[in-house]
C-alpha cells in the first residue's frame, strides 16, 4: 500500500469533522477513510513480522554448519582440503 494513503485518510477524517458531509455521503466517506487507516495498519504489522520471520530464518540458516563436504582449493599453491 503506498505512504500518502493513510495521510489521505487521516486528512478525509479531519476534513469530515471540519467540513460534514450530509447523510450517507458523509458516512461512506468516512467509513473510506477509516478501512483506509485500517488496512494500512494491517499491512504495516504485516510487513513488520514477514520481515523479522526473515531475518530469523537468515540467522538459523547461517547458524546451520553445511552438510556437504566439498573441496576447497588454496589460492597460492592450488592444495585441496576437504572441509
Amino acid at each position: 500500500m503506498a505512504k500518502w494513503i493513510p495521510g489521505a485518510a487521516v486528512f478525509g477524517l479531519l476534513c469530515l469533522m471540519i467540513i460534514p458531509a450530509p447523510g450517507i455521503w458523509g458516512v461512506l466517506i468516512g467509513a473510506a477513510c477509516v478501512l483506509a487507516i485500517v488496512g494500512s495498519l494491517c499491512m504495516l504489522a504485516l510487513d513488520r513480522v514477514a520481515s523479522a520471520i526473515l531475518v530469523w530464518r537468515s540467522r538459523m540458516r547461517a547458524r546451520r554448519p553445511s552438510r556437504s563436504r566439498s573441496r576447497v582449493v588454496h589460492a597460492g599453491s592450488r592444495m585441496t582440503r576437504k572441509v
